[in-house]
């Protein structure tokens, strides 16, 4: 029973160890972001955002399931991504953006991988993200270059981790490609694909997970923006093709 026991302890311990070093370039499922705003800091500053900064989408190699649907909704939310990260609704959510766990116009592990001496403000995040110099293809500045595949888990794989708990996935420092979960994105709608694959290129510019206020990191935070800013030219769209069909 003794042996039992240690071996079960090392089990969860390796278990533990594995979800931890596996969380600093993943979305977890479950992690709800609170989005709160400078209200001060948009009173006092230009109405408009617009600067020399301008991200251009290039979609380099995509693998999607032909599932008719989906595969539709996933275009969808590749051709809005120019669109939402170059708007100014965008940008000033990013730079309002504050933590609800402090209140400072500030983001969680707001540093890029090897860089964990500098940390950056809103601006310079934003910064980053419209540079768009991701880490495995420097010198690519102003693109935000799509590489992505998505992974249908089979037979006893479903039972693991990754298939269960994770809706997307990279490793920054060796690869361009993000690895996406058909067992979310069979189910996702348009801005759900948004917010994640923002996530996902974010971390491909540097931005990792820590252990504490993962919902209030980088990732998250500008993710759930875009996933936001989605929803805002949807709706629009929305309104302004039921008043062409009155028309």
């Amino acid at each position: 029973m003794k042996l039992f026991n240690k071996l079960l302890l090392k089990l969860c311990i390796i278990t533990q160890l594995f979800v931890m070093n596996f969380a600093f370039s993943n979305t977890i499922e479950g992690i709800e972001i609170p989005l709160q705003y400078d209200q001060k800091f948009l009173d006092n500053h230009n109405k408009s955002f617009t600067n020399s900064d301008y991200l251009t989408v290039i979609r380099e190699e995509t693998f999607f399931p032909r599932d008719t649907v989906q595969l539709k909704k996933f275009n969808k939310a590749l051709s809005l991504l120019e669109t939402i990260l170059n708007s100014d609704s965008f940008k000033s959510k990013v730079l309002s953006y504050k933590r609800e766990s402090n209140g400072k116009r500030e983001f969680q592990k707001a540093y890029l991988l090897s860089e964990s001496s500098k940390t950056l403000s809103n601006e310079e995040v934003l910064k980053v993200i419209l540079e768009g110099n991701e880490k495995m293809r420097p010198h690519t500045f102003g693109e935000m270059n799509i590489n992505s595949y998505v992974k249908v888990c089979r037979s006893w794989r479903r039972l693991g981790i990754w298939c269960r708990k994770v809706i997307g996935s990279t490793t920054p420092s060796s690869s361009k490609w993000i690895k996406l979960n058909w067992n979310f994105y069979q189910n996702f709608e348009t801005h759900q694909m948004v917010n994640n694959l923002v996530h996902e290129w974010v971390h491909l510019l540097g931005f990792l997970h820590g252990s504490e206020y993962m919902r209030e990191e980088v990732p998250y935070v500008i993710g759930k923006i875009a996933g936001v800013v989605a929803l805002e030219i949807l709706a629009k769209k929305e309104i302004i093709n039921t008043k062409l069909a009155l028309n």
